[in-house]
């Protein structure tokens, strides 16, 4: 996909925003406005979070994650102002809580953002899926790649903290 995703970048170095268009569909223009609305969100509740956590591990974890959530907001800023795609609003920077320390612990905040990242690889396949620029699949399926070696992870930052939701064992006999 290399070579491909190398020619478009070639092909649209000279050419006007609304040319560029022609190049990307209108699902790959939503999956890229959806991708930044949801990396917006989530870095929302991540720094949210970050006021909760307690474990130092935790903190580092979800603070390598907002790290990662940043570099894909550039990303999709970019790619976007690119094809003329408006952006969406953003969140406040800071997030405030009302909520007291003691409603929110480590575990809570394991298993929420767990549960993000389980819900959101789907929505990188289907980016993946309905994209037919190199360039752009190419983007979500890096996307995907990276969201499931954190979810690797963060499965084993979870068993190794006993955090992690663990289903009854099976016996046939």
């Amino acid at each position: 996909m290399k070579i491909p995703k190398q020619i478009q970048k070639l092909n649209e170095t000279f050419m006007s925003t609304q040319d560029k268009q022609g190049n990307i569909n209108v699902s790959e223009v939503f999956h890229l406005w959806n991708h930044l609305v949801q990396r917006y969100n989530i870095i929302y509740l991540t720094t949210l979070m970050e006021q909760f956590a307690k474990d130092e591990d935790l903190k580092l974890i979800l603070k390598v994650g907002e790290t990662s959530l940043s570099k894909h907001i550039t990303i999709l800023e970019k790619e976007m102002m690119a094809y003329g795609i408006p952006l969406p609003l953003r969140p406040p920077k800071q997030a405030q809580s009302t909520a007291s320390l003691e409603q929110i612990n480590d575990r809570y905040i394991f298993r929420r953002i767990l549960r993000g990242i389980q819900g959101f690889l789907p929505t990188h396949t289907m980016a993946f899926v309905h994209s037919t620029s190199p360039k752009i699949r190419e983007l979500f399926m890096s996307f995907l790649v990276e969201e499931m070696k954190l979810y690797d992870k963060f499965m084993e930052y979870g068993k190794l903290k006993g955090y992690e939701i663990m289903p009854p064992s099976y016996n046939s006999g």
